[in-house]
């Protein structure tokens, strides 16, 4: 079988996150890590190029693949990052026509006919879960049979875009391999968790589940669809062990949409890692109508849960029923005082310029997050992403601008009608200002510094905080 191999695109910090780069994410790409695995399993070579991560530049990215000498070349695209994966096709085509170039990723899900269409660069496009479907392509691909029989793929035929349709989802997560972390530039040291996110050193971030079943329509589900499928607690036991005997792995984020969601799974999760004295710390995601109670929140931070982020969008009811969010202000409430009364830290994401928006429900916004007891406030700008259901409609509601390249949810692409792109600005940056020039809010952060770990996040948070202040703001 010859040689294929996955390429994160070059994507710095300061394209994602703007002036808040320092305090932003690089988190190792486990869309290809899982991928590699599964095709290394069934005996193919594969290597992993992290041009985001390396910092390499598109002749450099195209070097480091061509090193390698394959025959495919497979790239994972998000929105922002799909233009970046086509230029580097165009370029490695240009070269090596013979190289055949395949994509795939939350972009490529949402939109497969349209990228295509738009991007003639890439020869094909493997829809949602790749793992299966990469095999049946590539073993396609190396015996030249055709590719009609196989779903889940979009590519050109006779000048005409084909789509076989969506390929079955994998039910059994526990059947994958672990990811392929050895194929990592320098992991887990190349890469870096959020400021907010950061706990001990060093750390890593996990994905134990796939799909949401939730309608927010500002999400996109094209990749894993609504059903939820997780890994087992027994399996994510293995993995844990494996990454702290084989990197020393002391801290986890696990970064599915909502770890909470499996319930009975986060309970055998928490009792096993008490049973078996597992040192470790850890957070998630969750939505608080995914905690009933204290008890489940008292569990987990027995079990070593340090942090738990939520998705709260807004202070307007009205805009949190417009998307469908099905949570009230008050749950909010009520789900972030347990949270900080058990002693875990809390984080919530919050979105401006939304549908409806005005000045005064950004206002709101505002008053509404300081008034509850987060210890983190993380703002991005609405975007309508391709796959949502927003994104169909967002004309209706306001000026879209639907560039690709523009969608880093920090560059305002939706202006609501009524609004301007600098009054957006203007309450964003009065939003952080006013949440963590607070007492409470620094003191929370300098209590942190008596570990090394603890004196990174401060300092990398106040070169953030000096970067954001006195960022210019770009029109």
């Amino acid at each position: 079988m010859k040689k294929i191999v996955l390429v994160n695109p070059p994507l710095t910090l300061h394209e994602r996150y703007g002036a808040l780069a320092k305090a932003g994410t690089s988190l190792p790409p486990l869309g290809l890590t899982i991928l590699a695995a599964v095709l290394r399993k069934n005996n193919i070579p594969v290597s992993i190029v992290d041009a985001a991560v390396l910092g390499l530049s598109y002749e450099e990215t195209i070097k480091e693949v061509f090193n390698k000498s394959p025959a495919y070349v497979g790239f994972t695209t998000v929105t922002v990052s799909v233009n970046k994966a086509a230029k580097l096709a165009k370029m490695i085509k240009a070269a090596r026509p013979d190289i055949i170039s395949l994509v795939g990723g939350p972009h490529l899900a949402a939109v497969p006919q349209e990228t295509l269409n738009r991007f003639p660069e890439f020869d094909i496009g493997v829809i949602g879960e790749g793992e299966l479907t990469s095999i049946k392509l590539l073993e396609s691909l190396e015996n030249k049979s055709p590719l009609e029989g196989i779903p889940g793929l979009v590519y050109r035929q006779n000048g005409k875009i084909i789509n076989t349709g969506r390929a079955k989802l994998i039910d059994n997560l526990d059947s994958l391999p672990m990811d392929a972390w050895d194929l990592l530039p320098g992991f887990p040291y190349s890469y870096k968790s959020s400021v907010h996110k950061l706990g001990r050193w060093p750390t890593t971030s996990l994905i134990s589940a796939r799909g949401c079943p939730n309608e927010c329509g500002f999400c996109d589900n094209s990749m894993f669809g609504r059903r939820v499928r997780g890994y087992s607690a027994p399996y994510l036991i293995e993995m844990i062990k494996y990454l702290q005997k084989k990197y020393g792995i002391k801290d986890i984020f696990f970064n599915d949409d909502n770890f909470v969601m499996l319930r009975n799974r986060l309970t055998e999760f928490c009792n096993l890692l008490e049973k078996e004295k597992i040192n470790l710390t850890w957070g998630c995601y969750s939505r608080v109508d995914s905690i009933p109670n204290i008890e489940l929140l008292k569990m987990m931070k027995k079990a070593g849960c340090w942090r738990i982020s939520f998705g709260l969008e807004s202070g307007s009811q009205e805009i949190l029923d417009f998307y469908k969010k099905n949570e009230t202000l008050q749950q909010m409430e009520k789900v972030i005082n347990w949270t900080r009364k058990v002693g875990m830290r809390s984080k919530g994401f919050f979105m401006f310029g939304n549908f409806l928006e005005s000045e005064e429900t950004m206002q709101k916004t505002i008053n509404f997050a300081k008034g509850l007891k987060l210890d983190d406030f993380h703002y991005t700008f609405l975007t309508p992403l391709p796959g949502s259901e927003i994104y169909k409609i967002a004309d209706k509601y306001g000026s879209f601008d639907n560039d690709w390249e523009k969608m880093n949810m920090w560059n305002p692409v939706f202006i609501p009608h009524g609004l301007s792109r600098e009054i957006m600005k203007k309450y964003s940056k009065r939003a952080v200002l006013s949440f963590y020039l607070r007492p409470r809010i620094i003191l929370s952060y300098l209590k942190e510094i008596y570990t090394y770990a603890g004196l990174r996040k401060v300092i990398r948070m106040f070169f953030t905080f000096l970067e954001f202040t006195f960022a210019k703001q770009k029109k």
